[in-house]
């Protein structure tokens, strides 16, 4: 009985996951911000891993939605890939607090928590 119990709660979490229910709780960063303040919020590196950074045109359509945070290029930068193993080059996105409110959303780099205050 235990172990179904234990089965049934991993599952549940793993399809809230799925599902993409980011929250602050469990989130791979948590980004809060004051309405009005631009923090970083994530970056995109190009879909080789050899290649150049994108441009913010290139992957703006790929952000998912927000009603809290306006995005915007954050400018060149680099992140260490999980998929290509190594530091590539980057495009910076950062956000803009619009409204108050809790958002999570999966990004290229992994899950965030955004909390406008």
């Amino acid at each position: 009985m235990r172990n179904s119990l234990v089965f049934a709660a991993a599952a549940g979490a793993a399809a809230l996951l799925l599902a993409g229910c980011v929250t602050p709780g469990n989130a791979d960063k948590t980004v809060e911000m004051q309405v009005g303040q631009t923090r970083h919020i994530t970056a995109y590196r190009a879909n080789g891993c050899g290649a150049s950074a994108p441009s913010f045109a290139a992957i703006e359509s790929r952000l998912p939605k927000s009603s809290v945070v306006k995005y915007s290029d954050g400018g060149l930068s680099s992140r260490v890939s999980r998929d290509c193993g190594k530091r590539v080059p980057t495009r910076a996105v950062n956000g803009t607090g619009i409204a108050s409110g809790t958002e999570g959303h999966m990004y290229q780099s992994g899950s965030v928590a955004i909390v406008v205050k």
